[in-house]
Protein backbone atom coordinates (compact mmCIF):
# COMPACT_ATOMS: atom_id res chain seq x y z
CA UNK A 1 0.00 0.00 0.00
CA UNK A 2 1.44 3.21 -1.08
CA UNK A 3 1.65 6.13 2.16
CA UNK A 4 -0.27 8.92 0.95
CA UNK A 5 -1.81 9.59 -2.36
CA UNK A 6 -2.34 12.75 -4.13
CA UNK A 7 -5.65 13.50 -5.20
CA UNK A 8 -5.01 16.02 -8.29
CA UNK A 9 -8.48 15.91 -9.67
CA UNK A 10 -11.36 18.30 -8.68
CA UNK A 11 -14.29 15.98 -9.47
CA UNK A 12 -11.73 12.94 -6.91
CA UNK A 13 -12.10 15.76 -4.13
CA UNK A 14 -15.65 16.47 -4.47
CA UNK A 15 -16.48 12.60 -5.01
CA UNK A 16 -14.74 11.92 -1.53
CA UNK A 17 -16.21 15.15 0.38
CA UNK A 18 -19.01 12.94 1.34
CA UNK A 19 -19.42 11.92 5.08
CA UNK A 20 -19.82 8.27 4.43
CA UNK A 21 -17.38 8.24 1.59
CA UNK A 22 -15.01 9.68 4.35
CA UNK A 23 -15.55 6.78 7.02
CA UNK A 24 -15.42 4.13 4.53
CA UNK A 25 -12.40 5.40 3.58
CA UNK A 26 -10.82 5.50 6.50
CA UNK A 27 -12.15 2.29 7.71
CA UNK A 28 -10.25 0.35 5.12
CA UNK A 29 -7.37 2.14 5.78
CA UNK A 30 -6.85 1.59 9.59
CA UNK A 31 -8.56 -1.58 9.93
CA UNK A 32 -8.13 -3.32 6.63
CA UNK A 33 -9.74 -5.03 4.07
CA UNK A 34 -13.68 -5.45 4.29
CA UNK A 35 -16.67 -6.60 2.66
CA UNK A 36 -19.77 -4.27 1.65
CA UNK A 37 -21.44 -5.78 4.04
CA UNK A 38 -19.05 -5.54 7.61
CA UNK A 39 -18.60 -2.03 6.41
CA UNK A 40 -22.52 -1.63 6.19
CA UNK A 41 -22.41 -2.66 9.36
CA UNK A 42 -19.89 -0.33 11.18
CA UNK A 43 -21.06 2.42 9.28
CA UNK A 44 -25.04 2.26 9.84
CA UNK A 45 -25.96 2.35 6.11
CA UNK A 46 -27.54 -0.04 3.93
CA UNK A 47 -25.33 -2.75 1.78
CA UNK A 48 -26.82 -1.04 -1.28
CA UNK A 49 -25.89 2.60 0.28
CA UNK A 50 -22.49 1.37 0.67
CA UNK A 51 -22.11 -0.80 -2.38
CA UNK A 52 -22.53 2.59 -4.08
CA UNK A 53 -20.47 4.56 -2.20
CA UNK A 54 -17.50 2.34 -2.49
CA UNK A 55 -18.02 2.25 -6.39
CA UNK A 56 -17.26 6.06 -6.02
CA UNK A 57 -14.46 5.67 -3.85
CA UNK A 58 -13.16 2.77 -6.64
CA UNK A 59 -14.00 5.00 -9.48
CA UNK A 60 -10.87 7.42 -8.19
CA UNK A 61 -8.62 4.69 -7.34
CA UNK A 62 -9.05 5.06 -3.46
CA UNK A 63 -10.06 2.29 -2.87
CA UNK A 64 -10.18 -1.58 -5.03
CA UNK A 65 -11.07 -4.82 -4.36
CA UNK A 66 -9.02 -7.40 -2.62
CA UNK A 67 -9.91 -10.77 -4.89
CA UNK A 68 -7.52 -12.84 -2.91
CA UNK A 69 -9.54 -12.84 0.72
CA UNK A 70 -12.90 -12.95 -1.59
CA UNK A 71 -14.56 -15.86 0.01
CA UNK A 72 -18.05 -17.20 -2.21
CA UNK A 73 -20.24 -14.36 -2.74
CA UNK A 74 -18.06 -12.20 0.17
CA UNK A 75 -16.37 -9.73 -1.70
CA UNK A 76 -13.61 -7.41 0.71
CA UNK A 77 -12.07 -3.94 -0.72
CA UNK A 78 -9.03 -2.56 0.67
CA UNK A 79 -7.62 0.94 0.50
CA UNK A 80 -4.79 1.68 -1.90
CA UNK A 81 -2.86 4.18 -0.25
CA UNK A 82 -2.25 5.16 3.82
CA UNK A 83 -3.67 8.73 3.44
CA UNK A 84 -4.38 11.49 1.30
CA UNK A 85 -3.14 14.79 0.61
CA UNK A 86 -4.43 17.46 -1.90
CA UNK A 87 -3.47 20.91 -2.96
CA UNK A 88 -5.35 23.94 -1.62
CA UNK A 89 -4.73 25.50 -4.82
CA UNK A 90 -4.70 22.96 -7.46
CA UNK A 91 -4.37 23.65 -10.53
CA UNK A 92 -5.44 27.86 -9.67
CA UNK A 93 -9.54 27.05 -11.28
CA UNK A 94 -12.12 28.21 -9.07
CA UNK A 95 -13.84 24.66 -9.33
CA UNK A 96 -10.74 22.99 -7.69
CA UNK A 97 -10.36 25.46 -4.98
CA UNK A 98 -14.31 24.84 -3.98
CA UNK A 99 -13.88 21.37 -4.36
CA UNK A 100 -10.87 21.31 -1.91
CA UNK A 101 -12.16 23.66 0.52
CA UNK A 102 -15.72 21.26 0.00
CA UNK A 103 -12.84 18.30 1.29
CA UNK A 104 -11.21 19.88 3.66
CA UNK A 105 -14.51 21.42 5.75
CA UNK A 106 -15.73 17.62 5.63
CA UNK A 107 -12.44 16.34 7.08
CA UNK A 108 -12.80 18.98 9.69
CA UNK A 109 -16.36 18.16 10.70
CA UNK A 110 -15.48 14.97 11.21
CA UNK A 111 -12.13 15.22 12.86
CA UNK A 112 -14.17 17.29 15.52
CA UNK A 113 -16.66 15.04 15.98
CA UNK A 114 -14.49 12.27 17.07
CA UNK A 115 -13.46 14.83 19.40
CA UNK A 116 -17.10 16.08 20.57
CA UNK A 117 -17.37 12.18 20.92
CA UNK A 118 -14.75 12.07 23.18
CA UNK A 119 -16.13 15.09 25.54
CA UNK A 120 -19.59 13.19 25.48
CA UNK A 121 -17.82 9.76 26.40
CA UNK A 122 -14.88 10.71 28.51
CA UNK A 123 -16.56 9.09 31.76
CA UNK A 124 -16.24 5.83 30.03
CA UNK A 125 -12.76 5.18 29.76
CA UNK A 126 -10.67 3.86 32.90
CA UNK A 127 -8.52 6.87 34.02
CA UNK A 128 -5.20 5.57 32.07
CA UNK A 129 -7.14 6.41 28.95
CA UNK A 130 -8.18 9.62 30.12
CA UNK A 131 -4.90 10.80 31.53
CA UNK A 132 -3.38 9.57 28.31
CA UNK A 133 -5.70 11.44 25.76
CA UNK A 134 -4.62 15.41 24.91
CA UNK A 135 -5.80 18.48 23.34
CA UNK A 136 -4.03 21.41 23.23
CA UNK A 137 -2.29 24.54 21.39
CA UNK A 138 0.19 26.90 20.79
CA UNK A 139 1.13 29.67 18.44
CA UNK A 140 4.13 30.86 17.09
CA UNK A 141 5.86 32.97 14.37
CA UNK A 142 7.08 30.76 11.35
CA UNK A 143 8.26 31.46 7.66
CA UNK A 144 6.46 29.31 4.80
CA UNK A 145 9.44 26.77 4.93
CA UNK A 146 9.64 26.39 8.77
CA UNK A 147 5.63 25.79 8.58
CA UNK A 148 6.61 22.70 5.88
CA UNK A 149 9.72 21.31 8.08
CA UNK A 150 7.41 21.05 11.39
CA UNK A 151 4.35 19.53 9.80
CA UNK A 152 6.65 16.91 7.91
CA UNK A 153 8.08 16.24 11.24
CA UNK A 154 4.95 16.24 13.30
CA UNK A 155 3.53 13.59 10.43
CA UNK A 156 6.80 11.59 10.32
CA UNK A 157 6.27 10.92 14.27
CA UNK A 158 2.42 10.34 14.11
CA UNK A 159 3.28 8.39 10.85
CA UNK A 160 5.86 6.01 13.08
CA UNK A 161 2.84 4.72 15.73
CA UNK A 162 0.20 4.71 12.95
CA UNK A 163 1.97 2.04 10.58
CA UNK A 164 -0.24 -0.71 9.55
CA UNK A 165 2.96 -3.21 9.92
CA UNK A 166 3.69 -1.84 13.16
CA UNK A 167 2.06 -4.54 16.16
CA UNK A 168 -0.75 -3.85 18.10
CA UNK A 169 0.20 -4.01 21.47
CA UNK A 170 -2.02 -5.33 24.17
CA UNK A 171 -4.52 -2.69 25.59
CA UNK A 172 -4.11 -0.42 22.83
CA UNK A 173 -7.30 0.75 21.13
CA UNK A 174 -7.38 2.72 18.30
CA UNK A 175 -6.37 6.60 18.74
CA UNK A 176 -7.70 9.28 16.47
CA UNK A 177 -4.80 12.33 15.57
CA UNK A 178 -5.95 15.42 14.45
CA UNK A 179 -4.00 18.40 14.16
CA UNK A 180 -3.78 21.92 12.55
CA UNK A 181 -0.94 23.91 11.41
CA UNK A 182 -2.37 27.08 9.53
CA UNK A 183 -1.25 31.03 9.81
CA UNK A 184 -3.69 33.35 11.39
CA UNK A 185 -4.36 37.01 9.98
CA UNK A 186 -2.61 38.68 12.80
CA UNK A 187 0.90 39.45 13.75
CA UNK A 188 2.55 39.27 10.74
CA UNK A 189 6.85 39.13 11.67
Amino acid sequence: MDQRREITDPQALRALAHPIRLKLLELLTVDGPATGRKLADRVGESTASVSYHVAQLAKWGLVEPAAELARGRERPWRATSRGLTWSVTGDGSPEFAAASRALREQFIANRLGVLEEFQRYQHEFDAAWQEASWVGEDIGYLDPAELIEATERIKAVISSYTDPERPRTAGSRRVAFFGYAVPTREGEG
